[in-house]
């Protein structure tokens, strides 16, 4: 039992500290650029931060990744982490292009349900995101916030219960709970299936990097496919463009399970 709760902290506690920054940050920028703005009422705060909030969470994740980072290179030190093994020119390219595969295909199975029309804190979280122009969803969604995600579940949570128990119980404990963060049914499912192949990958190539890639990956094509599904006169385009992910997604999947591990 003491063993259980000294992981379940270990686990939680990098996950509350994203969080406790998110919050202390995510206000003080939100009354920055409320103050910029002119705004003075709470109600006009409010909707500041709201519009705001995919550059404050990813200033955030920037102020986050680097505490946590240390943690991470403590944790090497402390034998949790293996050390990186030789990684291949071909890891990045499966990282990118199976990632991306892999999240395409599984925003067609969740489309495919009807569960995203359904879920009101998802369509609030995809609509606070989507708003912004795509440079910035890229930046923020498909490139900062990957990495502190990816320190925190899987460099962290997944290295940590591995090394307490076993790979399976990092694997899906750390995607379970990677799900859970997300906050809604929709997300919490994309983000477990997706978790499950990030921890998969990693613990196939043990470089952090490789699954920090294919979130990247992963954010980043799901984000421009969105916008290109905004106009109609796109939808050629996207058919294409969504059959080559899916070839991807099973050549990215295929390359990981017949990976050796170093």
């Amino acid at each position: 039992m003491k063993k259980f709760f000294y992981t379940l902290w270990i686990c939680l506690y990098p996950i509350l500290i994203y969080i406790t920054i998110q919050l202390s940050l995510g206000m003080l920028m939100g009354v920055l650029f409320s103050i910029l703005a002119g705004v003075r009422s709470p109600d006009a705060m409010e909707d500041i931060i709201t519009e705001n909030a995919l550059v404050i969470t990813a200033l955030c994740a920037v102020v986050t990744s680097v505490f946590l980072s240390l943690f991470f290179y403590l944790d090497i030190n402390k034998g949790r982490i293996k050390k990186r093994g030789q990684l291949r020119a071909m890891d990045f390219v499966m990282a990118i292009l199976g990632g991306a595969g892999v999240a395409i295909a599984l925003n067609i199975i969740i489309a495919l349900t009807n569960m995203a029309g359904n879920d009101a804190a998802f369509v609030k979280v995809s609509n606070s995101i989507t708003s912004n122009p795509l440079i910035v969803i890229i930046i923020c969604a498909g490139i900062l916030i990957p990495i502190v995600e990816e320190i925190i579940f899987r460099g962290l949570i997944f290295n940590r219960i591995k090394h307490q128990y076993n790979f399976l119980a990092g694997l899906l404990i750390s995607s379970v709970l990677f799900g859970i963060y997300h906050g809604n049914i929709v997300q919490a499912i994309y983000a477990t299936l997706l978790g499950i192949f990030l921890g998969f990958a990693y613990h196939k190539t043990k470089s952090i990097l490789i699954p920090i890639f294919i979130h990247m990956s992963s954010n980043t094509f799901v984000s421009i496919y969105a916008k290109l599904g905004e106009n109609e006169e796109n939808i050629g385009i996207l058919l294409i463009a969504v059959v080559i992910s899916l070839i991807f997604a099973l050549i990215g999947t295929i390359y990981f399970i017949n990976r050796k591990v170093e």
